[in-house]
């Protein structure tokens, strides 16, 4: 794995129609979270004119991007992949000096984040994504049927926000876009304030790449600003059509409220956090607590507990073997070391969270609570019975961070009811053994309503970039729970059917055409093929 770093330049400007833009006076700096030092580069505040001209680039470079064929936006993608790739070391630079995420895991993060651009590449020389269907023509049907031909084609330009705890694979050139340049939209991405340098530096990789491979300029804007004001302009936009957003409860529901007000409504996916529950078994907490425990506290614990799916809400029995577990978890916590939260508004928001929370009547907390002088964000354990918890909604919010309630319950039967009574979540996690396997299939059955992804004795802050991976559930963890945010289906948020009713061959799009030159698979008449119509 190459690291060096090579000579990227940054301007701090905004990139409209791939040229920079410093229309206002304003500007604001990234914040080192380890040192509390601004960094170097003045970033510009983007202006209401430069959201007006993002927002007519991208309509314009829309109806030219649309008609790229898959295989020609396939080959931005891999590109822009390799572009990331040459420039590891700056992009790996930049973002640990912006979010204190470490080499490794931004060097893992941006592996993913090519993965991602390749997969989507490979999506589109495949050519099903479209989901075309067929349905010839009947003269002799009574009544007569009319030559229906049905796919999925894009929306239109895209604006995409990034959030603070993925710099890469969410950030500028994310899931996100990355399936929306796929499905032929172009982006406008908000860069988030905390790491603008690495959202301009992942840009001008795309820009790069776009140049290399003849793609239009416009394909994607970047906006960087602090100012709430600009999210909301971008949103009522009339030119963009859809919202890809990651980050918190209160942002996604208000840009999505703000959307459907618009006099033209738009879907926003917003992915907006979850406690990702974890149940354990009657069994499997007496036999295999400690090691549980241990993979518990690890999965709490990665990044800094700022992964969306970090498990933060914990059901075991009230006996002693539940009660061990609680200290078990809590001293495994305790014994790691604090760690760096990404920007100072995340942790002060935290501690003010813990400290309401952990004054709540019948809570008890198992971890020492850390002095004034200790540097960095410590893991927190509390435990509660379940009839605390469900007279206190407050233990059903997310606590962005190392923080995880263990809630005691007097019967398996207790868990089940509980768990009907859990806000939608993205993930749920079932820890259990054969003899546990009557009470963890009617578990199992009660979740499937509440959350987008079960994991069976393991611990979800682990999202693999699949075709079968779903990221995404009931509200409130996100504003749409028909779709994910990764993974190959994430292209379809960004398409919409449109059916061809007696159009001349000739004259339809070459995925529906009778000779199916694209060969790829097609619904026709009933049956799945790649063979072309015959007349």
């Amino acid at each position: 794995m190459a690291t060096d770093a090579v000579n990227v330049t940054l301007t701090g400007a905004n990139i409209i129609a791939g040229r920079d833009s410093r229309a206002g006076s304003s500007v604001f700096r990234s914040v080192d979270p380890r040192s509390g030092r601004e960094g170097s580069v003045a970033f510009a505040e983007a202006t209401a004119q430069e959201l007006a001209d993002s927002a007519a680039t991208a309509l314009r470079v829309f109806h030219e991007w649309r008609s790229t064929t898959p295989r020609g936006r396939a080959t931005l993608l891999r590109a822009t992949a390799t572009q990331l790739a040459a420039w590891r070391g700056s992009i790996v630079t930049m973002a640990d000096e912006e979010t204190a995420l470490g080499p490794d895991r931004l060097n893992g993060e941006l592996d993913r984040t090519t993965g991602q651009l390749r997969a989507f590449a490979d999506l589109l020389d495949e050519g099903s994504y479209v989901q075309a269907i067929i349905s010839p023509g009947d003269a002799r049907a009574t009544p007569p049927r009319p030559d229906l031909r049905r796919m999925l084609v894009p929306i239109g330009p895209v604006a995409v926000f990034t959030p603070s705890n993925f710099p890469l694979a969410f950030g500028a050139l994310g899931g996100d876009t990355a399936s929306a340049l796929a499905a032929g939209c172009p982006v406008i991405v908000k860069g988030h304030p905390s790491h603008p340098a690495t959202s301009e530096i992942c840009a001008r990789a795309l820009l790069t790449a776009a140049a290399s491979v003849g793609a239009p300029d416009g394909v994607l804007s970047l906006l960087q600003a602090r100012d709430v004001a600009i999210a909301r302009a971008l949103v009522t936009a009339p030119e963009v059509q859809a919202v890809g957003f990651t980050g918190s409860f209160g942002a996604g529901r208000a840009l999505h409220d703000l959307a459907a007000s618009r006099p033209e409504p738009i879907r926003v996916y917003a992915e907006m956090g979850s406690l990702n529950p974890l149940f354990v078994g009657p069994h499997a907490l007496g036999e295999r607590r400690g090691e549980i425990a241990d993979g518990l506290a690890a999965s709490v614990m990665l990044g800094t507990g700022q992964f969306c799916t970090k498990p933060g809400l914990v059901f075991v029995m009230d006996n002693e073997a539940g009660s061990g577990f609680a200290r078990a978890l809590a001293d495994r916590i305790a014994s790691r070391a604090a760690g760096v939260m990404l920007n100072r508004s995340l942790r002060e928001n935290l501690d003010r969270q813990v400290a309401r929370t952990t004054a709540l009547p019948g809570i008890d907390r198992l971890t020492p609570s850390p002095s004034e002088s200790e540097a960095g964000s410590a893991g927190t354990v509390v435990t509660t019975t379940a009839r605390t918890f469900l007279g206190t909604p407050a233990l059903q919010d997310e606590h962005f961070g190392p923080f995880v309630v263990v809630v005691r319950c007097t019967t398996p039967e207790q868990v089940l009811d509980i768990a009907r009574q859990l806000h939608g979540n993205l993930t749920a996690t079932i820890h259990a053994d054969p003899p546990d396997q009557t009470w963890a299939s009617d578990l199992a059955g009660i979740l499937t309503d509440k959350v987008g992804r079960i994991v069976w004795n393991g611990y979800p802050t682990g999202v693999a970039v699949t075709s079968a991976m779903q990221h995404g559930g009931p509200y409130p963890a996100t504003t749409d729970a028909a779709h994910t945010s990764v993974g190959a289906t994430a292209i379809a948020r960004f398409l919409r059917p449109v059916a061809f009713q007696n159009v001349p061959d000739a004259l339809l799009p070459e995925a529906l055409r009778d000779d199916n030159t694209l060969g790829i698979q097609r619904l026709v008449d009933g049956q799945w093929t790649r063979d072309p119509i015959r007349r």
